[in-house]
């Protein structure tokens, strides 16, 4: 029994070292998982760093170490565990790479703080128990859209609207999330709903086609989905001409290929991790102690693009355009 406890007083002890300096060094090393350069998910990365950077965790107190897959999911693995070896704090921007960090982390009983952010449902993807959290070493912030509201949007865009169209990745998580709850949102307003799913970058464009060439079709509604926003190009040339409004689930997709959305603002998700890694880092409160941040409607702006409306052939009602930034600025 007292091997047992002088094990675990000597784990708290190197879990403190090791938030304090890192390798021998004067700066605490966080690491930062990214799975592919996308607007919404660097914009999240710039607040993490910007709100730590305001509460005295700038670049003389800190190291940040960065990865990006580059949409590769096999290189996240093998930069999990660079970064979980060399770095006191984690950072998973998504739900995959927060995946990842855990396991090759948390899971493996390290003593390591994993933070994540831009993931839809924490508790489905297995990162906590609860969003009021109370375990582990591990939290973090949804990006969970206002969904039913965007469908509202919809509504109020085109009052006769009747047949929507999702389009999503089929093997991304948080996409397949948003959807289901896009269609039940869909169907509970009284609308029919097509769906059409990519499988990867190949056939964006032909499934986008597919499902904007669908009889009937008033508007397409597009979740949160890192394949899609790289190839928005595709989705902007299915619609281009047809009179259909594209809903995305974020501003950043919104400007690639939507139309108008109420959207989240990524950064400032961002800066909210951050804080919680302020706090961890002031040894103010443990992870397990911080519930998991998430945004309110009210958090949320109206944004639209004129250029992909015009594009599309779509007009807004004024009672909508006059409450939209504009992000072709």
């Amino acid at each position: 029994m007292k091997k047992l406890n002088l094990l675990l007083i000597a784990s708290v002890v190197a879990g403190a070292a090791l938030l304090s300096s890192s390798c021998g060094s004067n700066k605490t090393k966080i690491g930062i998982l990214q799975p592919v350069e996308h607007d919404a998910l660097s914009a999240a990365r710039t607040g993490f760093m910007s709100a730590l950077a305001e509460k005295g965790y700038d670049e003389t107190r800190v190291e940040f170490v960065y990865h990006n897959a580059g949409g590769k999911d096999a290189e996240l693995t093998v930069m999990a565990k660079d970064l979980v070896s060399s770095c006191s704090m984690t950072l998973g921007i998504g739900t995959g790479a927060s995946q990842v960090l855990k396991s090759t982390s948390v899971d493996k009983g390290l003593v390591k703080p994993v933070l994540f952010t831009a993931v839809t449902d924490p508790v489905d993807a297995g990162l906590v128990d609860s969003l009021e959290n109370g375990k582990g070493f591990v939290t973090g912030t949804s990006d969970a859209q206002p969904i039913n509201a965007q469908i509202d949007l919809i509504k109020e865009c085109i009052p006769e609207a009747d047949k929507i169209g999702i389009l999503y990745t089929q093997s991304e998580t948080n996409s397949v999330v948003q959807a289901n709850q896009a269609k039940s949102a869909i169907e509970a307003a009284g609308m029919s709903v097509v769906i059409k799913t990519a499988t990867g970058p190949n056939d964006v464009s032909a499934t986008a086609l597919a499902l904007a060439s669908e009889s009937g079709i008033d508007a397409i509604y597009i979740p949160t989905d890192n394949n899609i926003a790289a190839n928005a190009d595709a989705v902007k040339t299915a619609v281009s001409g047809k009179h259909i409004l594209v809903v995305c689930g974020e501003e950043g997709m919104t400007k690639g290929c939507g139309g108008v959305t109420l959207s989240i603002n990524y950064e400032e998700l961002g800066k909210v991790t951050g804080r919680m890694a302020a706090e961890i880092l002031n040894g103010e409160k443990n992870a397990k102690d911080i519930p998991v941040g998430v945004m309110t409607k009210e958090d949320c702006n109206y944004v639209m693009s004129s250029s992909n409306l015009s594009d599309a052939g779509v007009t807004l009602p004024e009672s909508v355009s006059s409450k939209c930034s504009e992000l072709d600025k």
